[in-house]
């Protein structure tokens, strides 16, 4: 456990009711707060173990009941006003909406608090003497409330706006599927979890997101004809396996002419080949760079949240003259995994040429050479600036047997659209860059 410097012992007792300070699981989680506190602001942190308990127990209870002030003694009545000004903070019931009984949000909340509250609190903090620093001694300064009370507030709306995206964030990796990532798997990367909640690029993705709704993109599913498959429609034929049965009051003769002529009704029925991977190419090229380019990543990431509802494994790689290496994400994701791929698709920026056909060749050849399993749709996000080589396409996917799904930002390309399987086009709706996806 990494070290850090605390005023008093963890028996000291904390300020909330019915908290057994002595509870190693108790211990372990203020433990933790203080771990994630110290790697976020880079340095020790003079915080009592005790304090760091409450902070996450005030956002991680229902409803945390403080104790008697008169019960507290002098030298901690500065800690007990910080939770007390926490928990009347006017921030305090949207943060808590986030956090209760959610034990990953509330360490995040808390380490988050923690380092706001600091850093606020050196702004104000009055210069000690040389010679008390000398002596190491601290100043002996009357608790100034109503400066407590305005940190906590400052410190409280600087956190609710980092948990808010790290509560998107969450939800982006579970792909709506909570649990779909192990919670110790979570605290591990908690501080890289921060970190992107922080990143403005990250930020305006999920803005982007919230007004995407990934089943607009229809992706059928890929079936083969069986004759024990699902009924589909109906169909001629001569199959007697699959007669419908009122054929069978027909005169002999007119029978055996449709019989011969494969003209009589059948049911027919198709097998699932079941869903495959999802690989999605995505454009970085100069046309793309900008608010296009924003756009374009919301519905990548939509993507993925989508092959993990589904259970897909999720392929993705940049290009623009040349494709950039190829990231994935298993079914059951790793939050090392796509905490990587989030960070990696909000650093790229839009620039270079382009070359489409050669990005759809390298996926096709990705399929075909193994280091795709069992590909059945690439996903083309593009403005599609670019002339394409139809012929040697289709032929490269043909050989993979994958299907092309385009989704068109802002653009049209009657060549894309010819070989698609399906064709989409993004269009924005408002000024708060909400999208819709329509197929064309």
């Amino acid at each position: 456990m990494p070290s850090v410097i605390y005023k008093e012992r963890s028996t000291s007792k904390g300020f909330l009711r019915n908290i057994n300070y002595e509870d190693p699981v108790v211990k372990y989680r203020g433990l933790k707060v203080l771990r994630i506190a110290k790697l976020i602001a880079e340095k020790e942190l003079k915080i009592p173990l005790h304090l760091a308990v409450d902070i996450f127990y005030s956002f991680y209870l229902p409803m945390p009941i403080l104790i008697d002030k008169q019960e507290i003694p002098n030298n901690k009545m500065k800690d007990y006003n910080i939770i007390n000004y926490l928990l009347q903070s006017s921030f305090i019931h949207d943060i808590r909406s986030r956090t209760v009984v959610d034990g990953l949000m509330s360490s995040i909340a808390a380490s988050i608090f923690i380092t706001e509250f600091i850093k606020l609190e050196e702004k104000t903090r009055p210069t000690a003497t040389s010679s008390s620093k000398r002596r190491g001694e601290e100043t002996s300064t009357p608790i100034n409330e109503q400066a407590i009370r305005r940190n906590v507030e400052k410190a409280i709306s600087n956190t609710l706006r980092d948990v808010e995206n790290a509560k998107k964030l969450k939800s982006l990796i579970e792909g709506d599927q909570p649990g779909s990532v192990s919670i110790m798997a979570y605290e591990e990367y908690g501080p890289e979890l921060i970190k992107l909640a922080r990143n403005i690029e990250v930020k305006k993705i999920l803005d982007i997101l919230r007004g995407i709704k990934p089943w607009s993109i229809n992706i059928p599913e890929k079936k083969q004809r069986f004759k024990h498959g699902e009924l589909t429609g109906y169909e001629l034929g001569k199959d007697i396996e699959r007669i419908v049965p009122s054929i069978l009051a027909l005169p002999d003769e007119l029978f055996y002419i449709r019989y011969l002529e494969n003209r009589l009704l059948l049911y027919q029925k198709m097998l699932s080949q079941g869903k495959g991977p999802l690989y999605v190419l995505l454009d970085k090229s100069g046309s793309m760079d900008g608010m296009k380019m924003t756009w374009a990543k919301a519905v990548a990431l939509s993507l993925y949240m989508r092959a993990i509802k589904e259970h897909r494994e999720y392929y993705f790689r940049f290009f623009d003259s040349i494709p950039y290496p190829l990231a994935k994400v298993e079914k059951r994701p790793k939050a090392s995994q796509v905490l990587k791929l989030i960070d990696y698709i909000a650093q790229v920026r839009g620039s270079g040429g382009t070359d489409i056909s050669k990005a759809i060749i390298t996926a096709c050849n990705d399929i075909r050479a193994g280091s795709v399993n069992k590909m059945s749709d690439i996903i083309l996000i593009t403005d599609g600036v670019d002339r394409i080589a139809e012929q040697l396409v289709l032929y490269n996917l043909k050989r993979a047997n994958a299907r092309l799904i385009t989704v068109m930002i802002m653009g049209d390309n009657k060549s894309l659209k010819n070989i698609s399987t399906k064709y989409f086009s993004v269009m924005k709706l408002s000024q708060k860059h909400l999208l819709q996806v329509v197929e064309v």
